[in-house]
């Protein structure tokens, strides 16, 4: 639907919320977003429930990261989602990618591992130490966190944002392209409203396990595959977290280029 409320205010907020973890201050982002370099580089949608929907994003190493935060009509956060997006090439032999989300959480590094060992099985793996290397063609996408308030579900919000997030990260694409995504099954936490706790988390079998496999459904709903990685070594004090995951693979899809629809 069209955007009804203030862009700049639902951006504004967001970049204020997360501001401690942004690349630049918050004015020098809105300067980018608002005619600078990334004037093409966030989205504000709203559903026909008045959520609003406030995705954004900004480059890092050989990739960009995006947050999408949806808001009520009071302006609380609802739902929360974040992704790595890059091209495949990027994906298989960029070092410093591998690197970096190795070291930014073990859900990460599997994620990377899971979409390239399902979608490319002949290639070693990690594939940026192979000095053998061809040109691939198409689009990755890592979702890091996806959450939605628990009295907000049911309410086709994980579907729109996952959607969104799709056609934002194909914004520049031509003609019929290839997108890779993965996901992990395992529960998320709440990081934002009603939902949110201070204590940490901690995986449990009986807790999470039916949260797992709910996942699970709703990811084949949306298309994807469930995997479950092997483990190569039975551990009696193994918690089974981190071995779900789901992977999607889109062909032929034909995207319109314009304008920036927040812009």
């Amino acid at each position: 639907m069209p955007m009804k409320k203030n862009a700049y205010e639902y951006l504004r907020r967001s970049l204020k919320r997360l501001e401690k973890w942004l690349p630049f201050s918050v004015d020098e982002m809105m300067e980018n977003y608002m005619g600078g370099s990334w004037i093409n580089d966030y989205d504000i949608e709203e559903d026909d429930q008045n959520h609003v929907y406030c995705l954004f994003a900004w480059p890092e190493t050989d990739s960009e990261r995006i947050v999408l935060l949806v808001y009520d009509d009071e302006m609380r956060i609802i739902a929360d989602l974040s992704a790595v997006h890059c091209n495949v090439n990027q994906l298989l032999y960029s070092k410093e990618l591998y690197d970096s989300l190795s070291l930014e959480s073990d859900w990460m590094y599997l994620e990377h591992y899971t979409l390239c060992a399902s979608m490319f099985p002949s290639l070693a793996y990690p594939a940026c130490e192979d000095t053998a290397r061809k040109q691939m063609q198409g689009e990755a996408l890592l979702y890091s966190n996806a959450y939605v308030t628990k009295a907000y579900r049911r309410n086709g919000i994980f579907t729109f944002m996952v959607n969104m997030t799709r056609d934002f990260v194909l914004r520049f694409s031509k003609g019929s392209t290839v997108l890779l995504s993965v996901i992990s099954l395992d529960p998320d936490v709440a990081v934002y409203g009603p939902d949110a706790v201070s204590t940490p988390y901690h995986y449990n079998f009986e807790k999470d396990e039916p949260v797992r496999m709910e996942n699970c459904e709703v990811m084949r709903h949306l298309g994807f595959e469930p995997l479950r990685l092997e483990e190569t070594e039975e551990d009696p004090e193994a918690d089974g977290t981190k071995l779900w995951f789901a992977v999607r693979k889109e062909t032929d899809v034909i995207i319109e280029t314009g304008q920036n629809s927040g812009a």
